[in-house]
């Protein structure tokens, strides 16, 4: 079965602006959070895509073209503010880049003090996101939704500090830990303003830790809610909408809106406190629109597209029934080696199935 063609009756950006209002609209929008994915396009290497803005954009560029996902996502990977931070990245040519975890930038508790304030406009691999959103801003920003993307604080110093060592360090060393999530907050701060201006509609913020899988409801919010309340706040300020992803399982919703009143947050698992999709869609669906919540892995590599086209058939319809806001999209970054053609299928599923017509 070849790509779906249905006439569109509005852009993508129209589409989604009218879903993140959970107004209706033409149909369902579709954004496969297709992101490194996007090297292949265009055949260049992982590592030449991670640290080449104008790779990136046009990768992103004609990715938007082939596949017709509604939304682009500037999600590089979770090393971008760590390495300007100081941490030393390694860039694989065809993975994903990852801090050194040889190499800590803090390599022990008496090293927070190393955090310094950076001008995210001024540095390395910060500076590269936000001129990939002002590159897909000039070239499709008037007909595309642009989702910037931050890591969270806490995300971020995990990446300079080590995961097994922070979380030891909450409990050991936690005014030291508290201070250095101060200083990354004002430059993600300076950083989420940045996209926006450069021309993100949104900037979408990961704070990954906010789920029972990782920390306690009372440990995310004294060690990251109130500091991402502060980026969320200038997001708005600066014009954005504010996003959400965090594909944790079981994702503290009450907590996230409480401290960053999003308009949709993007998923891989029901919400905290819900066993199933039913369940989350009737308890959420009318105060937040849920983006999700395709398996990437399965998706990408697994499914064939039939078997796409119905998991995605069967998300929609189950959303619509509880009258739930939705916008499809996988519960993580597709797979940066996945087949695009299930990415294809995708969009299509939101053609065939998402229609709002009676």
């Amino acid at each position: 079965m070849s790509v779906v063609q249905i006439k569109e009756q509005l852009t993508s950006l129209e589409r989604v602006g009218l879903a993140l209002q959970s107004k209706e609209t033409d149909r369902i929008p579709v954004t496969p959070l297709f992101c490194g994915a996007s090297h292949r396009v265009l055949g260049i290497t992982y590592d030449k895509w991670s640290t080449d803005a104008e790779l990136a954009t046009k990768s992103l560029l004609a990715s938007q073209e082939i596949i017709g996902f509604d939304a682009f996502v500037t999600l590089v990977d979770l090393s971008v503010e760590a390495a300007d931070f100081g941490q030393e990245i390694i860039y694989p040519k065809n993975s994903t880049a990852y801090p050194n975890f040889n190499n800590q930038f803090i390599a022990n508790a008496n090293e927070y003090s190393k955090i310094e304030y950076v001008n995210p406009r001024k540095t390395k691999r910060m500076k590269s996101v936000i001129d990939i959103c002002a590159g897909l801003a000039k070239a499709k920003g008037n007909e595309v939704a642009i989702l910037g993307f931050l890591y969270g604080p806490l995300g971020v110093l995990s990446q300079i500090r080590g995961h097994k060592e922070l979380f030891k360090d909450l409990i050991r060393h936690p005014q030291e830990v508290l201070q250095a999530v101060e200083i990354i907050t004002q430059v993600l701060v300076e950083y989420a303003k940045a996209q926006i201006e450069a021309g993100a509609h949104s900037v979408c913020i990961d704070p990954l830790y906010s789920s029972p899988t990782i920390l306690s409801k009372k440990q995310w919010e004294t060690f990251e809610g109130p500091f991402i309340e502060r980026i969320a706040n200038a997001i708005r300020e600066a014009g954005g909408i504010v996003t959400i992803h965090n594909c944790g399982n079981g994702v503290y919703f009450e907590e996230i809106i409480k401290w960053t009143n999003p308009v949709a947050i993007s998923v891989a698992y029901p919400a905290y406190g819900c066993k199933t999709w039913e369940e989350h869609a009737q308890k959420w669906g009318k105060k937040v629109v849920t983006i999700g919540y395709s398996h990437p892995a399965n998706t990408g590599l697994v499914m064939t597209r039939e078997e796409i086209l119905a998991d995605c058939r069967s998300q929609i319809e189950l959303f619509r029934s509880k009258g739930a806001g939705f916008i499809l999209s996988t519960g993580c970054e597709f797979p940066p080696n996945g087949n695009l053609l299930s990415a294809v299928a995708m969009v299509d599923a939101g053609k065939l199935y998402g229609s709002y017509k009676k």
